[in-house]
């Protein structure tokens, strides 16, 4: 029988994971009585990964089969980990971060994480109100605000209150807003809005900072803008995402309707599924976008394709609140692939990235992230 090491690298993994089939399981069998080889990478991939304690309740956590199929889909990308093909990758997508662990400096048993502020609404007249996580009604002239279950909505006849408000989302927390003509509005940690409480004249302006998936009602009297740092978005009734983390880039991806971007030097009308990303000096392109993966946030799930350490820090400060310094300039272009889900500690995502070998992290007296 000839002999695929990939194939029997994946039969052997399955069994390790104990989600191996019996047909594969006799097929394995087979391949091991007849192929010096096929025993000699079981007997390694054992010896990696058999007894690690992180496989105790594997099984247990979600469907693996559908997991684990994404993994081999995946596989014969050149730009995966090495632990893609591990058991360190099936734990990373069974429950959403890396838990397995390799040799190094001891940690602390504990290690405490800085408590992101809660999301503010700063009134018109500079007042700051803290929302908190209760549920709270706010007086402001004539109108009621309700904050409720992470959400900010009211009512207001049109014209009858302009002025400007900023709702500011900080680090580790996400929140969503509704506005009176009845535009749906998610926003994204490390996220600012700026908006008046009831729209008046010939278009709804509103200002982005940071990310958003914004369900826009439909008004053609009234078109919908977007301001974001060097373009603005133009809507009549659509669903779109917009991104403007990377400074000097505005990425935008339109998932239904039509939106046309303007900048001071060009335009460009987007088509559903395409995205374009906006970059001084650059002419507008677009392309299509994975949606899965572009609006994974909106679930508490951030991809990561063949990203470096450095935007890897980047989405760890904005989640969770957490001050990272990379100590060393090469580690920052290292490149990773796989996910992290914010529902969780960032701990267990740490040690899988530092199970790969090519990375390591400490916590400081101040609680501020080391990557080394």
């Amino acid at each position: 029988m000839a002999v695929n090491p990939e194939y029997i690298e994946q039969l052997v993994l399955d069994e390790i994971a104990g989600i191996i089939t019996p047909e594969d399981s006799a097929t394995l069998k087979e391949l091991l009585a007849q192929e010096p080889e096929a025993l000699v990478i079981r007997d390694d991939l054992y010896a990696q990964y058999g007894n690690h304690p992180a496989l105790d309740n594997l099984a247990d956590t979600l469907p693996v089969e559908k997991v684990w199929d994404g993994i081999r889909k995946k596989k014969s990308s050149s730009l995966l980990i090495k632990t893609i093909s591990s058991i360190a990758a099936v734990a990373l997508l069974l429950i959403g971060s890396y838990i397995l662990f390799s040799p190094g400096r001891q940690q602390p048993a504990f290690v405490q994480e800085i408590s992101p502020k809660n999301v503010e609404l700063q009134l018109p007249n500079g007042q700051m109100v803290n929302l908190g996580n209760t549920q709270q009604q706010i007086r402001l002239n004539n109108l009621t605000l309700s904050n409720q279950q992470k959400k900010l909505s009211w009512d207001a006849p049109t014209g009858s209150d302009n002025r400007m408000a900023t709702l500011i989302v900080p680090p580790g927390k996400d929140y969503s807003i509704t506005l009176p003509d009845g535009t749906e509005i998610q926003l994204n940690a490390a996220t600012r809005i700026q908006f008046p409480f009831s729209f008046s004249g010939n278009t709804r302006d509103v200002t982005i900072n940071g990310e958003a998936y914004l369900k826009v009602v439909k008004d053609p009297s009234r078109p919908f803008r977007v301001h974001l740092p060097h373009s603005t978005i133009q809507v009549l009734g659509t669903e779109f995402n917009v991104n403007t983390y990377d400074s000097g880039h505005v990425n935008v991806s339109l998932v239904s309707g039509a939106v046309k971007l303007h900048t001071t030097a060009d335009s460009i009308l987007l088509h559903p599924g395409f995205a374009v990303n906006f970059q001084a000096g650059k002419a507008l392109d677009e392309t299509p976008f994975d949606a899965d993966d572009v609006l994974s946030w909106r679930q508490g799930i951030y991809v990561f394709h063949n990203a470096t350490l450095a935007e890897m820090s980047g989405v760890i400060n904005r989640w969770f609140g957490i001050a990272v310094i990379i100590d060393n300039p090469a580690t920052a272009q290292r490149r990773f692939r796989g996910f992290i889900d914010r529902k969780q500690s960032v701990r267990p995502f740490l040690e899988g990235l530092k199970f790969t070998g090519q990375f390591d992290y400490y916590f400081d007296k101040d609680s501020t992230l080391h990557m080394k």
